[in-house]
């Protein structure tokens, strides 16, 4: 597995006293929530969904004509990556950086190109900046951050204190902020209602022992994505995935 090389780490997040070494740690486990920990993870396109998830975080790019229910990120961290590699001798394909945006149609146009050489660029351009991926889901866990405050109580806010101070804490809200957003925005909702970091945190118990604070993030966690699914339209079937989602957040404690 490559290693991640965390670069500019403290001026670019808001998470205190985290050691680099666990800050590698918390992106080697997102990377292998969303992509297995491989490099053929970094390009997918499952079933079902309306876009391709690409990179370590699996960042949304949507084709053209697209109903864009969930935030696309990926056209968000090619312009981060356009600043980091500046003045390096790493180059973002043309293609890629374009305002025609995505270039396939479909699923099946995608799938059928796997082995193109458009592919291959973006598969080594995917590679060859893990450790920037990193970067830029620490700075979308302080935008998430910012955005979410004015929005939460006091008790809320110093959950997020204390969950910051600790890797399993830190782990617990970049990943799942990426993972899910941040609760705010009115299409990532069904029937009013949304899953993200917010609703995480509206869903926690007023009081908390410090010790217990992970355990009540994940088994609100929980409890938010059951009720997505119960929400969710029927012919997304999104109940094949909820198994999976749990799993996830148990890494939490680990």
């Amino acid at each position: 597995m490559k290693r991640l090389i965390l670069l500019l780490l403290f001026s670019t997040t808001a998470l205190a006293d985290l050691s680099q070494e666990s800050l590698h740690e918390i992106g080697l486990k997102v990377w292998q929530n969303e992509c297995r920990g491989t490099l053929d993870g970094l390009i997918t396109w499952n079933e079902n969904e309306e876009f391709p998830s690409l990179g370590i975080g699996h960042f949304i790019w949507y084709p053209e004509n697209a109903q864009k229910k969930f935030t696309e990120t990926f056209p968000a961290l090619i312009e981060f990556l356009s600043v980091k590699l500046k003045d390096t001798d790493k180059e973002i394909p043309s293609w890629v950086k374009s305002k025609k945006g995505f270039p396939w149609k479909t699923r099946d146009e995608f799938l059928a190109e796997k082995r193109s050489k458009k592919m291959q660029q973006l598969r080594d351009l995917l590679s060859d900046t893990l450790d920037l991926q990193i970067l830029f889901l620490l700075d979308r866990f302080k935008l998430a951050e910012a955005e979410l405050a004015p929005h939460l109580t006091d008790k809320q806010k110093s959950y997020i204190e204390k969950l910051k101070a600790t890797q399993k804490g830190a782990y617990a809200l970049i990943d799942y902020s990426h993972f899910k957003g941040t609760g705010l925005s009115e299409t990532e909702k069904y029937r009013g209602e949304g899953w993200g970091l917010l609703q995480v945190l509206q869903t926690m118990p007023d009081e908390i022992a410090d010790d217990q604070l992970i355990q009540e993030f994940v088994t609100a966690g929980k409890k938010v994505l059951a009720r997505r699914v119960k929400n969710a339209p029927i012919h997304r079937k999104e109940d094949q995935w909820l198994k999976g989602w749990s799993q996830r957040l148990e890494t939490y404690l680990k």
